[in-house]
């Protein structure tokens, strides 16, 4: 859960479930003359939709921090305890492994890059590779992902783009968008400055595939204004690519217990936000 300051009395809360579907929205309309389209389509943009889909179990019923307050998915892994999040993890994996093994095989590495620094794509990243409870998830996850391979090698549809290179650029785009969407809803307006951690406007300085034989590209994602930005270079296929989520609206103030903040939580406002990506 993402939460950011909306005014003086209210705090403003957006789901990672909404965050990851902006992230498939992005995807989803990724490609260009200059950018190449997402191969497979399906499968790469059900894992960008889904990469985050396991915190639906947490955010039913989300829980404050030590202070009180609304708990952000900054750390998350410490406040909720190493347990929960690991479990969060694994069991949208799981969910998504019935459905489509190769967007549950980029969802896998996604959840072990989040405690390895991106895979080493994303330095400034906390490391946790230390704890033997995230090293007993990432051999359990490299297991799986090996046994996955050799069935999507053998399979018709996935085998020819199941090799290291192709399994390489998409799972960097999966980062990519990732990265994206967390710039465009931990924020609130489009130009707010309040938050200081998160991916930066060039998404933490991901290399972004562009397409085979071509160098990969830094995005930079240029804010106008409380609602629009402009995206160089403009990796997607409409110009601008207009974006809504929904946030809601909870007391800024520290809560007594669970259940005076899920009262609120619950019956908060919702607020419907918009912003626009556009090309220079």
């Amino acid at each position: 859960m993402m939460v950011c300051p909306y005014n003086e009395s209210s705090l403003l809360l957006i789901l990672q479930i909404d965050h990851s579907r902006i992230a498939g929205l992005l995807a989803a309309h990724w490609g260009n003359d200059q950018f190449a389209r997402l191969n497979p389509y399906a499968s790469v943009v059900l894992a960008a939709q889904e990469h985050d889909s396991g915190w639906w179990d947490w955010e039913i019923k989300p829980s404050v921090n030590e202070q009180g307050y609304p708990s952000d998915y900054i750390g998350s892994i410490k406040h909720l305890g190493q347990g929960v999040w690991l479990d969060l993890y694994r069991r949208a994996i799981e969910r998504l492994a019935a459905r489509d093994l190769y967007a549950a095989y980029y969802v896998s590495m996604h959840g072990e890059a989040l405690l390895t620094q991106g895979m080493g794509l994303l330095p400034s990243m906390p490391d946790y590779r230390n704890d033997p409870a995230v090293q007993n998830f990432i051999a359990e996850q490299k297991a799986l992902r090996a046994g996955w391979l050799q069935k999507l090698q053998h399979d018709d549809a996935f085998k020819n783009v199941s090799d290291d290179e192709q399994l390489w650029t998409n799972f960097k785009l999966m980062e990519v968008f990732d990265q994206f969407a967390q710039f465009v809803c931990n924020r609130y307006p489009f130009n707010s400055r309040a938050r200081k951690n998160g991916p930066t406007n060039t998404l933490g300085g991901m290399p972004v595939p562009v397409a085979p034989g071509k160098p990969d590209v830094m995005l930079t994602v240029d804010v106008q204004n409380e609602a629009d930005a402009i995206v160089r270079p403009f990796p997607f296929d409409v110009n601008p690519l207009r974006l809504s989520f929904e946030g809601r609206l909870v007391p800024n103030q520290p809560f007594a217990n669970q259940e005076e903040f899920l009262c609120q939580f619950y019956r908060g406002e919702r607020i419907a936000i918009n912003y626009t990506l556009s090309a220079a």
